[in-house]
């Protein structure tokens, strides 16, 4: 049988990713198949609004996907639920009215716009036993998860590098600067100490001590481009992981994780992890703030 996936928010370029995956099966995730979607713009919001209507159409000519202006209408229909509005403002407000259908549910980085939020969505999933997930595709990418499971030794030192493109609505570290946090965080746990920011008109660059005395650094570039790098140091050794030329699409890698966890209800990312990202985007958006 058809594992039946509904879309609520058609505005970013992440739900035909994720549909021409689903539906051409060049890789595998079963019967999984993205059968109705919900367009909800954000009509404050450029990057959505100029998209909404592009992406609602590709999924609905190109992938026979049914449209319907009902977020409930979705919720009634599929089997699990991707809330992929780019907009994070939104993701609260649109996970109540959905968790009393008691259905998985993924939602798109950011998980919520704020520590608050966030743990709203958890209390709300638990109350309603309705499983939730929230991850950037970077977590997942192969070359790094190929070297985490190759050695059990711990990484020194982290570089990581990648775009970081601002957008008002969501300042700051909420809408790019979150991929290279959850490759961090997927590396050394979410433990850390301490944050220093540094800006300017091209470069953001945080470092980050962790309690165990690891260091990590981001270094992001404020023009978009799909080069996101790490650079491992351990006690011998460095190793150079230029994710974006992995030839498995990291999209394709979340998606079997996402899938996995549509059909056992069991989210493999820790409720602690995806708290303390959003805690810590916060925090050091307070400290952008100052620049």
């Amino acid at each position: 049988m058809t594992l039946k996936i509904g879309m609520i928010g058609l505005d970013t370029s992440h739900v035909e990713i994720f549909t021409k995956l689903l539906h051409e099966k060049k890789y595998h995730f079963g019967s999984a198949k993205v059968t109705i979607g919900c367009p909800f713009p954000s009509y404050d919001l450029d990057l959505s609004i100029n998209r909404v209507e592009e992406y609602t159409s590709i999924l609905q000519n190109e992938y026979s996907v049914e449209i319907t202006d009902s977020v409930e209408g979705v919720a009634e229909k599929a089997d699990a639920i991707m809330i992929t509005a780019v907009d994070g403002r939104t993701h609260l407000d649109l996970f109540k009215r959905i968790v009393s259908y008691g259905k998985p549910v993924f939602i798109d980085k950011p998980l919520a716009m704020s520590e608050k939020d966030a743990k709203e969505i958890y209390s709300l999933s638990k109350r309603h036993n309705s499983p939730v997930m929230s991850s950037s595709s970077l977590r997942y990418a192969k070359s790094l998860q190929t070297q985490l499971a190759k050695t059990s030794e711990q990484a020194q030192g982290i570089y990581l590098s990648g775009p970081l493109p601002f957008i008002e609505k969501m300042p700051y570290y909420f809408w790019y600067g979150i991929h290279m946090l959850e490759m961090l965080f997927a590396i050394t746990g979410p433990n850390y100490k301490q944050i220093h920011v540094h800006g300017n008109e091209s470069y953001d660059v945080i470092s980050i001590e962790f309690d165990d005395g690891r260091f990590g650094i981001i270094r992001g570039d404020h023009n978009w481009h799909g080069k996101f790098e790490a650079m491992l140091h351990y006690k011998d050794h460095t190793v150079h992981l230029p994710v974006y030329k992995d030839e498995k699409p990291y999209y394709a890698c979340l998606l079997e994780q996402v899938v996995d966890f549509f059909e056992t209800g069991v989210n493999l990312v820790p409720e602690e992890e995806t708290l303390a990202i959003i805690r810590f985007i916060e925090e050091a958006n307070q400290k952008r703030m100052v620049i």
